[in-house]
């Protein structure tokens, strides 16, 4: 990893091919085990605007010293669902307040959830010496960049996607490559259908404006209605790159994605829900109730629900959080309809919190939240 800080604002990048079977993926030759070497940049941007506790502050002047990473926390590799996928930015801003502490955190670029998992991981195992200004802390927030690449010594494995006409599913030339996926999430897994390691399927084709936002999301097909509704929830969540056709027409992409019992990390449920099923099986020993946390549930990263079209709505939703601060197994209480409940539980799925202490110890917690989010304004 090179951890030789970058000062000054990130840079743009090259577009990367969407995520897993979608049109104008890179294709990947066969290739023997190989083993994955992780490269790492850092760029940190400030001073900009100081938040605390989610909160944002004016900075008065220009801090004298920024934040400063006190030991490096090695990347790790994640373990990719395909080799379609072999490297990949992740941008994240988040708040080192003036006791060092992270907070607020933002995904600003993913265009896999797996690398998004992993920079997180990283992210909030490392600590901080905080901003300064005239020998006092400061609270400041800033961005920071993880680079995720695979060197396989065997530079003609991989090989750029096509980047004219492209055949789509069944031979059709499509005449428009697909944009490239900015923001991709994992689906919430259903609930009752992971616990009783039921796998399928479902297909969806969204419809993306020219400013890379889902405007519409169809589904296509689904083994089970549950992933249906679950992955149009993922696809309305998603963000693309800008299209680069000045008044360019909207544009459609297709994506199927899988949702595998047997291997539930391809689908973004942590390892820990094999545990929580244990424990829940065995009456729910070991799992904290909010009044038996040393203190409230704090959530470091907290997202809001997306409807296609800029719907409003409301849910309540019942989670679990493992000792990691990971969410497990969200479910719906009630929600003012059915697609602004399975948004919720998009979005909860995505949360990270400070890990939960029960008498100073990290341990798995029950958590409840009421979601209200707002349609957007007309300009």
């Amino acid at each position: 990893m090179d951890s030789r800080p970058v000062w000054g604002p990130l840079l743009p990048r090259a577009p990367f091919n969407p995520w897993r079977r979608l049109a104008g993926w890179a294709r990947v030759l066969p290739v023997l085990p190989v083993l994955p070497v992780l490269m790492g940049a850092l760029a940190l941007t400030g001073p900009q605007v100081g938040w605390a506790q989610g909160r944002a502050k004016d900075v008065a002047a220009p801090a004298t010293t920024l934040p400063q990473p006190l030991r490096t926390v090695p990347l790790r590799y994640p373990e990719m669902p395909d080799f379609h996928w072999t490297d990949g930015e992740v941008d994240l801003g988040f708040v080192v307040d003036e006791k060092g502490r992270i907070g607020s955190v933002e995904v600003l670029r993913g265009p896999h959830p797996a690398f998004v998992d992993a920079a997180l991981d990283a992210l909030l195992a490392t600590p901080y010496k905080p901003a300064s200004h005239g020998g006092q802390p400061m609270s400041m927030r800033v961005t920071r960049r993880y680079d995720f690449k695979m060197s396989t010594g065997m530079d003609a494995i991989i090989k750029p996607g096509p980047t004219g006409p492209i055949s789509g599913p069944g031979g059709k030339v499509r005449l428009e490559a697909a944009p490239a996926a900015q923001l991709a999430v994992w689906p919430s897994y259903p609930v009752a259908l992971l616990r009783n390691r039921v796998h399928g399927s479902a297909k969806v084709r969204m419809g993306v404006a020219p400013d890379g936002q889902v405007q519409a999301v169809e589904l296509l097909a689904a083994s089970h209605p549950e992933f249906g509704h679950a992955a149009r929830a993922m696809a309305a969540a998603w963000r693309f790159e800008t299209s680069r056709v000045a008044g360019g027409a909207p544009r459609s992409i297709e994506h199927e994605q899988l949702f595998s019992s047997a291997k539930p990390g391809e689908t973004g449920v942590p390892r820990s829900f094999v545990r929580l099923l244990d424990l829940l099986a065995a009456g729910g020993a070991g799992i904290a109730g909010a009044d038996r946390l040393d203190g409230p549930l704090q959530a470091l990263l907290r997202v809001d629900p997306v409807l296609p079209g800029g719907e409003s709505g409301r849910a309540v939703v019942d989670f679990y959080v493992d000792d990691t601060g990971r969410v497990l197994l969200p479910e719906v209480v009630s929600a003012s309809g059915e697609a602004a409940g399975w948004a919720a539980l998009t979005a909860v799925n995505r949360w990270r919190f400070l890990p939960p202490r029960q008498g100073g110890q990290a341990t798995m917690a029950r958590g409840r939240v009421e979601l209200s989010w707002p349609a957007p304004r007309n300009p």
